[in-house]
């Protein structure tokens, strides 16, 4: 039996040199696009990851819902299905500073339902780590890739994503991949318009807390994210919110962020400005989200 086509593929570094801005580049648009309106499409898309390099735990992760729900989409022909399933997505991920003796971190190479992701970094599986199913590494000397005093590995790394790629690696145990903290809530993602993407493996658990928390009749609450602090609307959709108000509400599997536009002549820097990355002082990706305890 043939193995499944890589047909579309993702990849993420340090070293490409464009904008690390996350009001400029919105790698979940595009990749959600690319899988609900073309599916069977090739794919070959970039993202410069340097300063934000944690962004890709939230796309290994949007990659595996998209890949289950293209294959069971009502809207898609089932002979456009059935050749989806045939196909793989590529994901590789660089961001390996040299800070010691060595030159730099392996790169890994981690399988999942026809996904492939080749990666330096561990931590961004571990929300996934119940999806892989295998994981090895190319050793850093007498791989015949690259030599050991190679400075741009990334350059070379990529032909792993390929399952021909003909070269040696080493088998590791899945216990490689670190857990995933089960307390811990983070800020995962920010989209074009400052939107902000939280994470936590229990979004139904952290959103009973919050209600809890929330002002009785108001249905707001205060929370820190990294060492801002802002009150916030508990609400159900964006479409419930009132104007240039900061709410929260679930989307899926994540808990979401942000401000609503207001209908008046705003421009779109003032709306930007005002957007919810904006108000909480640009966090870091993987910045700690957190109720503040004096709410009562």
């Amino acid at each position: 039996m043939n193995s499944p086509k890589l047909r579309r593929i993702y990849k993420f570094s340090d070293t490409y040199g464009q904008s690390t801005s996350p009001l400029q580049d919105d790698a979940d648009a595009r990749i959600s696009t690319d899988f609900r309106s073309f599916p069977l499409y090739e794919q070959d898309r970039d993202f410069d990851i340097y300063g934000r390099e944690n962004i890709t735990a939230h796309i290994l992760r949007l990659i595996v819902q998209l890949h289950e729900s293209i294959e069971h989409a009502d809207y898609l022909p089932t002979p456009v299905k059935k050749e989806f399933a045939q196909t793989t997505t590529g994901i590789f991920i660089n961001a390996a500073p040299r800070t010691g003796k060595q030159n730099g971190i392996p790169f890994y190479v981690a399988t999942a339902k026809n996904i492939r992701i080749v990666t330096t970094d561990l931590s961004a599986l571990s929300s996934i780590k119940e999806q892989i199913r295998s994981i090895a590494h190319l050793p850093n000397t007498n791989n015949s890739l690259y030599g050991e005093t190679e400075q741009f590995r990334s350059s070379f790394a990529a032909w792993l994503l390929r399952d021909d790629h003909g070269l040696s690696l080493t088998d590791d145990p899945l216990a490689v991949i670190p857990d995933y903290p089960s307390d811990r809530w983070e800020l995962a993602y920010v989209d074009r318009f400052g939107n902000l993407v939280t994470f936590t493996t229990n979004p139904k658990r952290t959103w009973a807390e919050l209600q809890k928390k929330a002002r009785h009749g108001e249905k707001s609450v205060r929370i820190f994210i990294g060492e801002t602090s802002k009150r916030i609307r508990l609400t159900s959709s964006l479409r419930d919110a009132d104007p240039d108000e900061l709410v929260i509400y679930p989307n899926e599997d994540n808990i979401e962020i942000l401000r609503k536009w207001d209908p008046s002549d705003e421009s779109s820097a003032e709306r930007l400005r005002e957007s919810a990355y904006r108000r909480f002082h640009e966090p870091d990706i993987g910045a700690l989200i957190r109720i503040d305890e004096r709410e009562k």
